[in-house]
């Protein structure tokens, strides 16, 4: 069975799987660096089994190196992020992030605008 829940990123990083999709929290007033994205990413796959998912991914106040955005947006695990922030330089950190992405993904203020998102991604998959 696989985990329901995981720690990446020497902690800076919480994973649960709800409702089929995968919540990612990033502690506020983190560095992420290619390591840490890496780490954020092999933990996906243990979380999810290999099977590519929807991911909610909660990014306030974090700061991401060019690296580790290029990481994050070449990964196969998932099959659309939508970011969760809460002001311009979060919104200005998606946009980086989605530049070379292999999946949707968009940049969110509400939890449940984003949500709805994701729902609406994957029926257009189904």
């Amino acid at each position: 069975m696989m985990p329901v829940e995981a720690v990446a990123a020497e902690g800076k990083n919480s994973l649960s799987v709800r409702a089929g999709i995968i919540e990612s929290v990033w502690r506020p007033g983190s560095i992420v660096d290619v390591d840490d994205a890496k780490d954020a990413m092999l933990a996906v796959a243990r979380i999810s089994g290999g099977t590519p998912m929807p991911m909610l991914s909660e990014m306030t106040d974090v700061e991401i190196s060019a690296a580790a955005r290029y990481e994050f947006a070449q990964t196969t695990g998932v099959l659309a992020i939508a970011v969760l922030g809460s002001s311009s330089v979060d919104r200005v950190v998606a946009a980086a992030m989605s530049r070379h992405t292999l999946y949707p993904h968009e940049f969110f203020t509400s939890r449940n605008a984003a949500m709805t998102w994701l729902a609406d991604v994957v029926k257009g998959r189904a």
